[in-house]
């Protein structure tokens, strides 16, 4: 066989595959960018005001905690990489987007896939906590906020001990809170659990999620 023969069929192989994986790379590309559109338009309303309810409020906000998706949850849009390989960047907010204090403006949320997913929120410390709330933009409109959900406290030997089920209210304020029971137990972690949305059937949107109670080892509250 000619070797510059040879050549040229290897260099044009490559050559389609590479073309080939840039076709894959700007396919996913489109689908970030239809992705973010679609969530601007779900959630494309004025931010109604609330009012927090200083007694919860003033028993401490649980600071430092990190958050991570389920094991049996897909997050919606995921990561764009190159060739399949490379990452790029993130084409939808990570989970720990549900933990920040700034005021929810649309799309600046945690979304996953279908009506069903969970979310792990670990604790800097332990914590014996007292309230859980849940924020959504616009909850009177957007079909993509959390409806009926569950919360796990997860101790140091990763049982876990339902500590309440609430369902958040379309009429309602956008930030709302749940009590918690088993208070006087410590947990390292919580998983909140939504089991369905308010009718969208693609994605959910986990805007805010927001946990209050006190420090085992500061032995005090967290404000």
């Amino acid at each position: 066989m000619d070797y510059s023969t040879s050549v040229d069929a290897e260099c044009c192989h490559r050559m389609r595959h590479l073309a080939t994986e840039l076709s894959r790379t700007q396919q996913a590309l489109r689908s970030a960018l239809r992705l973010r559109r679609n969530l601007m338009l779900t959630t494309q309303m004025s931010i109604p005001e609330y009012t927090d309810d200083k007694s919860i409020m003033q028993r401490g906000y649980v600071e430092g905690s990190k958050a991570s998706k389920g094991s049996d949850t897909k997050e919606w849009g995921g990561r764009v990489a190159l060739w399949g390989v490379v990452p790029l960047w993130r084409a939808s907010p990570p989970p720990d987007t549900i933990l920040t204090l700034r005021t929810p403006t649309p799309s600046d949320c945690w979304p996953f896939s279908g009506s069903y997913g969970e979310v792990i929120i670990e604790l800097a410390h332990k914590a014996k906590l007292n309230y859980i709330s849940v924020e959504h933009v616009r909850p009177d409109t957007a079909r993509s906020a959390p409806k009926n959900f569950v919360v796990y406290g997860i101790f140091e030997n990763n049982t876990r001990l339902e500590t309440a089920r609430g369902t958040y209210t379309y009429n309602k304020p956008a930030k709302q809170y749940f009590p918690l029971s088993d208070r006087n137990l410590p947990v390292k972690s919580v998983a909140f659990k939504v089991l369905s949305n308010q009718g969208n059937p693609k994605y959910t949107c986990v805007y805010r999620v927001h946990l209050y109670g006190s420090d085992v080892n500061k032995q005090k509250l967290l404000l």
